[in-house]
C-alpha cells in the first residue's frame, strides 16, 4: 500500500542538467522509480547514454529561455503531459570578490537563480493548467550558511558570491511559489546538497580531509545519495509538502 506513493510510473519529468554530476543520478533514479525522464544539457545527443528506454536526452542551453520554452512545448505534445521539473542546470564561475564586477555578478545570477526562474515559467502553464505538477529546485548548503574560505588552499577556488546569493534565491523563490500555488495543487520544493564535489585536477587528500574534518557523517556525499530526496519530493510521499528545503548535508549546517 504505501509503497505505491514513491511511484513515478508514467509521470513526465524533465532534469535540467540532466546528464551532469548530480543531474545524472537524479536522471537515472527518478526513471529507476518509473518516471519518463527528458534529460536536458548543453552536450550533443551524441555524447550522452543512459542505457534505459525511460530517458530520452535533449540538448538544450536552458538559459536560452526560448529553446528551453519550446522543448517543454514538444515535451508536452509528445506525451500529453507534463508532472515534473527538476531545476539542476548551473554553470556559475568561481571568482573572487576582487574579480567580480557587475557583468560577471549579472552572469552568475544567468546561471542558476534566472533561468531557475524562466524555466518555471516555462513549465508552470501546463501545470497549472492541468492543477498538478511538482517541481524540485536544487539549491545548496550556500544558499543557507556562508562557506568558509580559509579552508579553501591555493588552487581550490570556494563559491563565489554569486552562487551564495543566487542559491539564497532559488530557496526563497521555492517558498513564494510554494504558497502562491499550493491552491491548485502545484507543490514547489527544494533540495540542498552539501558537500558532492565533482573531481577537478589533482588529487588534494589534505583538502578532502578538511572538508571530511567538518562534516558531522565524516565523509563528501554521493551523488546517488540526493535521489532519496528527490523521488519523495517528485511524488506523493510528499503530497503535503510545499515550499521547503530539504537539507541533504551529513549534517554540515549543524555546526
Amino acid at each position: 500500500m504505501y509503497a505505491e506513493i514513491f511511484d513515478l510510473t508514467d509521470r513526465v519529468v524533465i532534469v535540467t542538467g540532466g546528464a551532469g554530476h548530480l543531474g545524472r543520478e537524479i536522471s537515472l533514479g527518478l526513471a529507476d522509480f518509473g518516471a519518463r525522464v527528458i534529460a536536458v544539457g548543453r552536450t550533443g545527443a551524441d555524447s550522452v547514454s543512459f542505457d534505459t528506454p525511460r530517458i530520452d536526452y535533449a540538448p538544450c542551453d536552458v538559459q536560452d529561455e526560448a529553446a528551453f520554452a519550446a522543448l517543454v512545448d514538444n515535451v508536452h505534445a509528445r506525451y500529453g503531459r507534463l508532472d515534473g521539473l527538476v531545476n539542476n542546470a548551473g554553470a556559475a564561475k568561481r571568482e573572487t570578490w576582487n574579480e567580480l564586477d557587475a557583468d560577471a555578478w549579472r552572469a552568475g545570477l544567468d546561471a542558476t537563480l534566472n533561468h531557475y526562474f524562466t524555466s518555471i515559467k516555462a513549465v508552470s502553464r501546463y501545470m497549472l493548467a492541468a492543477g498538478a505538477g511538482s517541481i524540485v529546485n536544487n539549491a545548496s548548503i550556500f544558499g543557507v550558511v556562508a562557506p568558509v574560505s580559509g579552508m579553501y588552499p591555493e588552487g581550490i577556488r570556494g563559491p563565489s558570491a554569486h552562487h551564495a546569493a543566487a542559491k539564497a534565491g532559488v530557496i526563497q523563490l521555492t517558498r513564494y511559489l510554494g504558497a502562491q500555488w499550493a491552491e491548485y495543487p502545484v507543490r514547489v520544493n527544494a533540495v540542498s546538497p552539501g558537500w558532492f564535489p565533482r573531481k577537478r585536477g589533482p588529487e588534494r587528500p589534505d583538502f578532502l580531509r578538511e572538508v571530511n574534518a567538518r562534516v558531522p557523517m565524516g565523509r563528501i556525499g554521493r551523488p546517488s545519495e540526493l535521489v532519496g530526496a528527490m523521488v519523495f519530493l517528485m511524488s506523493d510521499a510528499a503530497s503535503y509538502v510545499t515550499g521547503q528545503n530539504l537539507v541533504v548535508d551529513g549534517g554540515y549546517s549543524l555546526w
